[in-house]
């Protein structure tokens, strides 16, 4: 059996003795080349999540203002409708309870005031 150089066995077109410098230049290539790939991958997913971010809030005034629009045609009686009447009386004792709120104002809740610790 011929002695076989074990340099033969090598692929032919990496040289033996690659330097450090292209080393290092080979492995910087590949990452750069897989970083913007990565960078287009995220841009393409955030471009995505925008898209269907606005379009859920576009859906959500629509909603809103046909919430708005059915409470004003119950409230001057041009539709009538058990289910509609049930969410208006709804709606309404949030409101009543959001202006009681609001005329009370913030409450201390166990917070002593700062002036009276001794």
């Amino acid at each position: 059996m011929p002695d076989q150089d074990s340099s033969s066995s090598a692929e032919p077109n990496m040289p033996q003795t690659a330097s450090f410098a292209e080393v290092v230049r080979e492995f910087f290539g590949f990452v750069s080349v897989r970083g913007k790939h990565e960078v287009g991958r995220i841009q393409e997913m955030s471009r995505h999540q925008l898209e269907m971010r606005q379009l859920r809030r576009d859906r959500d005034k629509r909603l809103e203002k046909l919430g708005r629009e059915a409470i004003a045609l119950v409230n001057a009686g041009e539709i009538e409708h058990p289910g509609l009447a049930v969410h208006i009386e709804h709606i309404q004792q949030l409101q009543g309870r959001i202006d009681t709120l609001a005329e009370e104002g913030p409450t201390a809740h166990g917070v002593a005031d700062i002036g009276e610790e001794e």
